[in-house]
């Protein structure tokens, strides 16, 4: 029986549907990508090996964009939120930075649903009509629209949690995105040309911010996750991950996506353990701009990592083995640590705006106050990139690093002699009979 042409989803001379027999009966769940071919007068199709309608619709838009030709028909009326679609599907998907760049993408198609409705843009919205008031308007509604993490109820039911401003260099980091799908565009030849569009500069929109822990505030946040106050008042167990998170922090100096990162597993390479180096970036996965770099382990990092089953930063859940009448801990990866450094920062008294991200800045000042070596400060920090040969052995070498790494041993002795045995990893042995399990 014929497919109807465009049923589901049709893009060009592409559609997509079930494949059917006899009254209309599908033969397969899977979708199939359809197609007429003039040359032999048939219709043609191709599995997409799927029955998930998104993925197969995917699959169709990635079949179009291998084989399509633009022509000029198509330069006239290839819009701004089908670039915005291309881009993922070709390029922003493949990136290890892609849920960032989802983001992005999504609240530029947003904002674009939201210019058409108040017929501000007119649909279909075409590269043209991107300009700087265009971009104006964006920038004022993004701010103002808060970003709503989600989270699931008890019946498995997505929800809306809390909320937080979006940040004016977010906004821009946006901006950016839009350039780069329209230019991937014409890199492809479908538009004639990109726009000049303009984003601001980092320093442009954020303000200079100098605020900084001392080593006193740094140690009062590691007290902070031994005590407990506020929505952690008595629960100062459920603060584990947080001081997980800061050993890793101090230890490292890395960005919080990093140190989330952070694992033992010996599949991902990270742990060197014999040369007492660390890998903020684990095998397999490509360094971005924002380059992850190997910093030696100093001896507060190498207790708690070997304190760990497989990840740094972790929750630990407690339970009662009835056959072996023992009592276990599980060890438990957690995306997030801010709900707990919300807490901390109302309790200890830092400015609002200020994530957990304020450790590396804060560990950066007070090791360059120190003079260490500002070169070697800059590897740590991954802003300055050894070339692939003096990288691949030079980790190896036993002064590697050594002025950071002598810094942050001095500053972890501080840190002992003000906040107590915050350093030193709990092995969530409380009894004799209690054993770790991997997660």
């Amino acid at each position: 029986m014929p497919t109807i042409k465009g049923g589901v989803y049709q893009r060009g001379n592409l559609w997509l549907d079930l494949d059917r027999g006899a009254g209309g009966k599908p033969n397969s769940k899977n979708f199939y990508i359809f197609w007429y071919n003039a040359a032999t007068g048939h219709q043609c199709r191709t599995s997409t090996r799927t029955s998930d309608v998104r993925l197969a619709c995917n699959k169709l838009d990635e079949h179009f964009l291998a084989v399509h030709k633009p022509t000029s028909a198509d330069q006239d009326h290839y819009a701004v939120p089908t670039a915005l679609a291309d881009y993922w599907q070709e390029h922003a998907s493949k990136k290890t930075s892609s849920e960032a760049l989802k983001a992005r993408l999504k609240l530029l198609t947003r904002f674009l649903d939201v210019e058409v409705q108040a017929r501000r843009l007119t649909d279909p919205i075409l590269p043209d009509h991107i300009d700087d008031g265009v971009l104006g308007r964006f920038r004022v509604w993004a701010v103002a629209d808060p970003i709503v993490a989600r989270k699931k109820d008890d019946k498995g039911n997505w929800i809306d949690g809390m909320s937080r401003a979006r940040s004016a260099s977010t906004v821009e980091e946006s901006i950016i995105v839009l350039k780069a799908a329209l230019n991937h565009a014409f890199g492809k030849r479908r538009i004639r040309y990109a726009p000049p569009l303009k984003h601001k500069t980092r320093d442009q929109v954020t303000p200079a911010r100098s605020y900084r822990l001392s080593v006193d505030g740094i140690a009062e946040l590691l007290d902070f996750t031994m005590r407990g106050a506020g929505n952690y008042a008595g629960h100062a167990d459920r603060l584990i991950p947080l001081r997980r998170y800061l050993i890793g922090a101090i230890c490292t100096l890395g960005r919080p996506d990093a140190i989330l990162d952070m694992s033992v597993a010996p599949k991902r390479g990270q742990w060197m353990q014999d040369a007492r180096c660390f890998a903020l970036n684990p095998e397999g996965r490509l360094q971005t701009n924002k380059v992850r770099p190997v910093i030696p382990v100093v001896g507060v990092l190498d207790a708690w990592l070997t304190a760990s089953d497989e990840w740094l930063v972790c929750r630990e859940v407690k339970s009662f083995d009835r056959d072996q009448k023992i009592d276990t801990i599980e060890q438990v990866r957690v995306a997030s640590v801010r709900s707990a450094w919300d807490s901390a920062r109302d309790a200890l008294g830092i400015p609002g705006g200020w994530g957990p991200k304020l450790i590396r800045h804060s560990m950066s000042t007070i090791l360059a106050t120190r003079k260490v070596d500002l070169v070697e400060l800059e590897m740590v920090l991954g802003h300055r990139v050894l070339g692939k040969t003096s990288s691949r052995y030079v980790i190896f070498d036993p002064s590697y690093l050594g002025t950071v790494r002598d810094g942050i041993e001095d500053v972890l002795g501080d840190l002992a002699r003000r906040s107590g045995g915050a350093l030193h990893p709990k092995l969530t042995r409380a009894y004799d009979n209690i054993i770790p399990l991997r997660a």
